[in-house]
């Protein structure tokens, strides 16, 4: 009988409290995206309202004299390859007969050696630098998301870095915002479960805080918490029942 009350008692101690909560769906991130070159817009790959996967190519600017610049770069390129296997080729030769030579000849032999070895690793440090030009002319997502407004149209200049091409948010991955009443604060953990429905919808959902908010709300005298959820649209709003334990 005595451990019958003693289990009796400990599920009364552990029971789960409801807590109500209000909330509105946010985006897990929201960018003004721009590019860090300026030129005119060539191509536009998005709309508004398109949904986007991570490196996807929103916009390019136009690139034709980079595009110029990294042929010729490359052709240097194989230019200096060539002259470096040549030089190579006299250096090993003039080795095997370095002592019947004179050491000046030997040494302007090494002199066109180090030279072309110079000269390839610059050819090859150009390509790479028209690479990068070419690749700041392109814009492309930071991660899963969609398009909630456009700024620019093809023909368009891109002033640079200040200069906002899209306004970008995250999706699928939304986040709730959770308020609820400040005398609530010390009983809400992390990890609580927290069943709720988006706006007229009947279905219900369930997740785990994420975050909790150090501070009171001022204004409302609200707690502010944070649960992660997915395929929500941001701006949308519901209610739901924070469970916790004693």
């Amino acid at each position: 009988m005595k451990l019958v009350f003693l289990i009796l008692f400990s599920l009364l101690t552990l029971k789960a409290e409801e807590i109500y909560a209000s909330f509105d769906v946010l985006a897990q991130n929201q960018s003004k995206l721009s590019l860090q070159n300026a030129g005119i817009v060539k191509s536009i790959y998005v709309n508004i309202n398109d949904k986007i996967k991570k490196d996807q190519i929103l916009l390019k600017l136009d690139d034709t004299s980079e595009q110029i610049a990294l042929k010729l770069a490359q052709n240097e390129y194989k230019l200096a390859t060539l002259t470096l296997e040549h030089a190579k080729s006299s250096l090993e030769k003039f080795k095997k007969v370095q002592e019947v030579i004179d050491k000046q000849s030997y040494e302007n032999v090494l002199f066109e050696f180090q030279k072309a070895q110079i000269l390839q690793q610059k050819a090859f440090l150009n390509i790479q630098h028209y690479k990068d030009l070419i690749d700041k002319k392109t814009l492309k997502a930071p991660y899963d998301g969609i398009i909630s407004n456009k700024y620019i149209d093809i023909g368009d200049g891109a002033r640079g870095i200040s200069h906002v091409l899209f306004d970008f948010f995250s999706y699928p991955k939304v986040k709730l915002l959770l308020s609820f009443d400040e005398k609530f604060k010390d009983k809400v953990k992390i990890d609580d479960i927290f069943i709720y429905k988006i706006d007229s919808n009947e279905k219900e959902y369930q997740g785990k805080i994420t975050l909790i908010y150090p501070s009171i709300d001022i204004k409302t005298r609200k707690v502010y918490a944070e649960v992660e959820a997915l395929n929500f649209t941001p701006g949308s709003f519901g209610e739901g029942k924070i469970i916790t334990k004693d």
